[in-house]
Order: structure tokens, then C-alpha cells, then sequence
């Protein structure tokens, strides 16, 4: 894809899918929060140290151990899925794989279960195994009333499981900085967002 071709898809994200963080709660629906630069404290009690629990059976502290100055790719899956989950998830792969180490050390991968009455750890690790998931990408659950609390505050609380988004946030939480596009976009376009966001403001 040629630089302007790259550019006008940058710019289509911009103008479409962009939304500015505003650490309110009454942003679940809308907009999602924007933390300025060297404001980490409004980002970790916006988006909170909620306790979660990833494919591993490891506890992870949602903001501290996930996000913070990282960038991250974040969508909304759950494993019982017929749907968009399979897709989704294969084409993140893709993306993982085109991203290559940087995976797992200032990019972090996250999808977050809207079913984690059902997803379980044990669920998640065979799911993810069973997809070529590799490693820095965190399938998380837990507690309902935890990761519901982590959807809320990333605008993507569903009440039924197939009713959720087939949105991907990615966001710099060094900057402040976050686009939304589709979980099932080309993998090379993710992948030049990721490397890109900051040029779009």
C-alpha cells in the first residue's frame, strides 16, 4: 500500500472512528478516556487496577500490569462464540504476527471476555491454543462483576454475549491516544494505525 493510500485510511479513522478519553463514568457508551500526557493518575483511576484473570490462570492488575505505557490493541470476544469471535481473532493473529517481538513488550494484545461466567481461564488457554495466539496477548477474565467493570469503562458492556461490538481500540497510554477500528480490518492497515497513532490527532 502506498503512503497515500496509508494516509487517507489514517485520516478516515480520524474523522470516523476516533473518540477523545474523558475520564468520566458516564462515558461507558460514549467517548472513551484521554489522558494527557504525563497524567498517568487520571488513566489508572479512570480505567482502574480492577483485578482480572488472563488465559494463564494469572491475576492482572487491569491498568498497572496491562496498560500503562504501553500501546494496546484491545477488542471483545468470548469463546462459545458462532459469530464474528473466530474471525476476529484469526485476523488479530495475523496482526500479532506482523508485529512480530514488540508484542509483549511495548504493545500489549488484550481481548476481554463478555462472557466470563462461562470463559473461564482453562476455556480461554484452549481456546487460545487451539488459534496460534502467541505469547503478550492476554484473553482476560474473572470475577463477572471485575470484567464488567473493565468493559464499562472501555464503553463495551453488553447485556447478551452475541450482542458485543466487533470493535478494536487501540490506543498509545504513553500520549493519550486512541482510535477505533474493526477487529476484521486488513491486518497491514492495523498494523500501520499502531505504528502511526500519534500522527493522528
Amino acid at each position: 500500500m502506498n503512503h497515500a493510500r496509508r494516509g487517507t485510511i489514517l485520516l478516515a479513522l480520524a474523522l470516523g472512528l476516533t473518540r477523545t478519553l474523558s475520564p468520566s463514568p458516564a462515558a461507558a457508551d460514549g467517548p472513551l478516556p484521554k489522558a494527557s500526557p504525563g497524567k498517568e493518575d487520571a488513566a489508572a483511576k479512570y480505567f482502574t487496577n480492577t483485578e482480572v484473570v488472563d488465559q494463564d490462570g494469572k491475576p492482572r492488575r487491569f491498568y498497572d500490569d496491562l496498560l500503562r505505557g504501553k500501546k494496546v490493541l484491545v477488542n471483545f470476544a468470548f469463546t462459545s462464540c458462532k459469530g464474528a469471535c473466530p474471525t476476529m481473532t484469526a485476523n488479530l493473529v495475523k496482526v500479532q504476527k506482523l508485529l512480530g517481538a514488540r508484542v509483549g513488550k511495548e504493545i500489549h494484545m488484550i481481548t476481554v471476555s463478555v462472557d466470563p461466567e462461562n470463559d473461564t481461564p482453562a476455556a480461554l488457554k484452549q481456546y487460545t491454543a487451539q488459534r496460534g495466539v502467541g505469547a503478550g496477548w492476554y484473553f482476560l477474565t474473572g470475577a463477572p462483576e471485575n470484567v464488567n467493570t473493565v468493559l464499562g469503562r472501555l464503553g463495551s458492556l453488553v447485556s447478551k454475549p452475541d450482542d458485543h461490538a466487533t470493535t478494536l481500540l487501540v490506543g498509545n497510554l504513553a500520549t493519550g491516544h486512541w482510535l477505533k477500528t474493526q477487529a476484521t480490518a486488513r491486518p497491514e492497515d492495523i498494523v500501520y494505525v499502531v505504528n502511526h497513532l500519534d500522527d493522528a490527532e
